[in-house]
């Protein structure tokens, strides 16, 4: 049964899961106050240092719009009304990125809506997205695909509504170029998008809408990825052209791990609820989201050629993994006794949430440490295995030196970067792999003082100077 338009305003059941979700992702922020992997905290770390006046210098790979741009006015905002913590300004930090992962939500059922024409497909189709581990999880973090994901979906949806053809081109477009300026990757969604405005019902409109597409993507490049790098980089193209040569030819890619080929289809259970496969089945041969398909497809293949791989990288896809499910349990409730969709469905979104305990892993007691050590003025120089876990220079500002140790770290690092300074902050499991660790900190005069636990985060043996 086909829904007015807007009726997604007044449907009480989507608020009601943006409502609990947004809660949920809330409390995931402050209760998991750690970080998952250094990306996290480079966002971070340039905007305090945009908002701030942190001393940051970012990885030329990145273009720095996100942080500058989006985020630093809420950490600005925060420290106008009196926050002065490093903590509660990490949190203000995160609230952009819970807001676009809410509207998210927002954007999956209304596009589902207007693709299925069917109000209890939308609502699953929302519920799937809503409950998916990546999104739920990740949107309470400040990695940056909530954002991106905002746009590529404003972008189809500009070009599944009504109006004049250029026009809707030229918006898919500009949200596909902010995309892409939040994170190059997304950049791999023109594609489908353009496949997209080629399959409108108006094929009068055709060429209107592919060059209008074109037409706002170049022209919301150039206004934020190409002005943000000429003003940080000195040059348009300075952190894409960087960001391919690390990428793509591993060129200074050392710190990062190489994934075979096949990654996200050996893991494809991880990112994708097995209840959920018959669903699909049923879907493939609708033609109302033959379109979804692509959306799925393209980042598979196209994540698939670049060295470094992440499931998180998906985050883009999953609205339209959602899609596909809700067509095809809608063709299930029709076909067959609507118990037995509901109940599959129901399966699907308990699967889904398990993966949230992602955020368990976060260094909540690497962050405990740090704030411990920060609170401690006498603290000119510390020596950190694994900085980014504790915030590299977020809690500690820009008075002390923060000296980085590998993971897990050897004799010789400690030989050479533990001299002159405060405190040294080890993994307790290093520590236990190789005991000659707390020889070589003794012989220069370090004392362990402090062991900081939290839930699954590796736990933290801090050292003093005697």
């Amino acid at each position: 049964m086909a829904s007015e338009p807007g009726s997604w305003f007044r449907d009480r059941v989507l608020w009601l899961v943006v409502a609990f979700t947004t809660a949920l992702r809330l409390f995931f922020a402050w209760r998991f106050f750690g970080f998952l992997g250094g990306d996290d905290v480079e966002v971070l770390e340039e905007t305090f240092r945009s908002a701030l006046g942190l001393d940051y210098h970012p990885w030329n790979v990145r273009n720095l719009f996100l942080p500058d741009v989006l985020v630093a006015p809420f950490v600005r905002l925060g420290n106008v009304l009196g926050l002065h913590e490093t903590f509660p300004l990490v949190l203000c930090a995160t609230v952009p990125f819970i807001v676009f992962a809410s509207l998210n939500i927002v954007l999956t059922y209304v596009l589902a809506l207007r693709w299925l024409g069917d109000r209890a497909a939308a609502r699953a189709a929302m519920a799937i997205y809503a409950f998916h581990w990546l999104p739920l999880a990740y949107g309470s973090t400040p990695y940056p695909r909530a954002a991106s994901t905002a746009c590529v979906l404003f972008a189809v949806i500009a070009l599944s509504g009504t109006g004049k053809d250029a026009w809707r081109g030229v918006l898919a477009g500009t949200a596909l170029a902010l995309a892409f300026a939040v994170r190059y990757s997304e950049g791999m969604y023109l594609l489908p998008v353009l496949l997209a405005a080629a399959a409108g019902e108006e094929r009068l409109g055709l060429r209107r809408r592919i060059l209008g597409a074109l037409g706002g993507f170049a022209a919301g490049t150039a206004l934020s990825s190409g002005l943000v790098n000429a003003l940080t980089w000195g040059d348009p193209l300075a952190s894409l052209t960087a960001l391919v040569r690390v990428m793509l030819m591993g060129e200074g890619a050392s710190g990062l791990s190489v994934h075979p080929p096949l990654f996200y289809f050996q893991r494809i259970l991880f990112w994708l609820p097995l209840p959920l496969l018959p669903a699909l089945a049923l879907a493939a041969r609708s033609r109302r989201v033959r379109r979804a398909w692509m959306f799925l497809a393209v980042p598979l293949v196209v994540l698939s050629f670049i060295h470094h791989k992440e499931l998180r990288y998906l985050q883009g896809a999953i609205p339209f993994l959602a899609i596909l499910g809700a067509a095809g349990f809608a063709v299930m409730r029709r076909r067959w006794r609507p118990v037995a969709a509901t109940a599959l469905l129901a399966l699907t979104l308990v699967s889904e949430v398990f993966g949230v305990r992602v955020l368990a892993r976060k260094s909540m007691a690497a962050v405990t440490a740090a704030r411990a050590m920060a609170s401690d003025p006498g603290i000119r120089v510390i020596a950190l295995s694994q900085a980014w876990a504790y915030g590299d220079r977020l809690y500690f500002g820009n008075g002390v030196e923060v000296r980085g140790l590998p993971t897990p770290p050897r004799q010789r690092d400690l030989e050479e970067m533990i001299p002159g300074a405060d405190r040294v902050a080890l993994y307790r499991n290093d520590l236990k792999g190789d005991t000659a660790l707390v020889a070589v900190l003794a012989r220069h005069g370090f004392t362990s003082t402090e062991v900081f636990e939290s839930g699954e985060s590796k736990a933290v043996v801090v050292f003093a100077r005697r």
